[in-house]
């Protein structure tokens, strides 16, 4: 059976489909990495022995390659948090790389870049995931031994890892119509399934929705084939099952959103 420091291993080198698409050449991907004390948090000196949280925040998004103040300056497509107690003194390098296979990343650890703090400009090139748990275990045992110094018990550890894909402009605005999209259509199937349930919603309403279908550019047939809004009788038939046995969609290749068709 594997050990953490093999599983971590394999999470570098594994390569998913989404991974095969980023790595062409019109796109360039970094994934950033820091990790920060972050004892804002009330002391516990209750505790027989010092523990140590690591708060793990993943993300990743995309951005254009050229800056365009038209347009938002990225597409956020993953956010999460996840949270580990661990006592200081049975920190170890296998019990870190445990952290990265637990917290689930959903993308491949690779082009990796140390940063001492997130919001720093400069990043140091790190050769090998070895590397990042190296760089977090030594962050670690300088706040373990200031802790020592100042008494306190309960510490916090910020650790952000953060993977940015830069792509060229129209893959990015075709990202960004896919994603404003999919908005719109989570949007219609909220408003049928809170009308299934008893929701009172104006002829007005389902208008203002269609105005909002018609910008997203999602077209005609969309809104009389699929939601109802070309008639009045539509909006009281509709409802989730019909919805979803309707909605027909196709996944985008470049950002993985779902896109609608006819």
């Amino acid at each position: 059976m594997k050990n953490h420091g093999d599983k971590l291993m394999v999470l570098a080198s594994e390569e998913s489909g989404r991974g095969k698409l980023e790595n062409r050449s019109s796109t360039f991907l970094t994934i950033f990495v820091s990790a920060t004390p972050y004892n804002v948090y009330k002391d516990d000196q209750s505790l027989e022995s010092p523990f140590i949280t690591f708060k793990f925040n993943i993300k990743m998004s995309y951005v254009l390659d050229k800056p365009d103040k038209s347009v938002p300056s990225y597409i956020s497509k993953h956010d999460s948090w996840h949270e580990f107690e661990h006592p200081v003194d049975e920190l170890t390098r296998g019990f870190i790389c445990s952290l990265f296979v637990d917290a689930k990343i959903p993308f491949a650890l690779k082009n990796l870049h140390w940063k001492k703090h997130d919001f720093d400009k400069e990043s140091i090139l790190l050769v090998s995931t070895d590397c990042v748990v190296s760089s977090i275990l030594d962050v670690c045992s300088d706040m373990i031994n200031a802790a020592r110094e100042s008494g306190r018990k309960k510490l916090f550890l910020l650790v952000m890892i953060k993977k940015q894909v830069v792509v060229p402009r129209d893959e990015y605005l075709a990202m960004l119509k896919a994603k404003e999209g999919q908005e719109v259509l989570c949007n219609v199937e909220d408003m049928i399934r809170l009308q299934a349930r008893g929701w009172n919603f104006q002829r007005s309403d389902w208008e203002d929705m269609a105005n909002v279908v018609r910008r997203a550019g999602l077209g005609d047939s969309i809104k009389k084939k699929r939601f109802g809004f070309s008639s009045r009788t539509c909006y009281e038939r509709t409802d989730k099952t019909r919805f979803k046995s309707t909605r027909r969609q196709v996944m985008c290749p470049i950002c993985r959103f779902m896109l609608p068709t006819t």
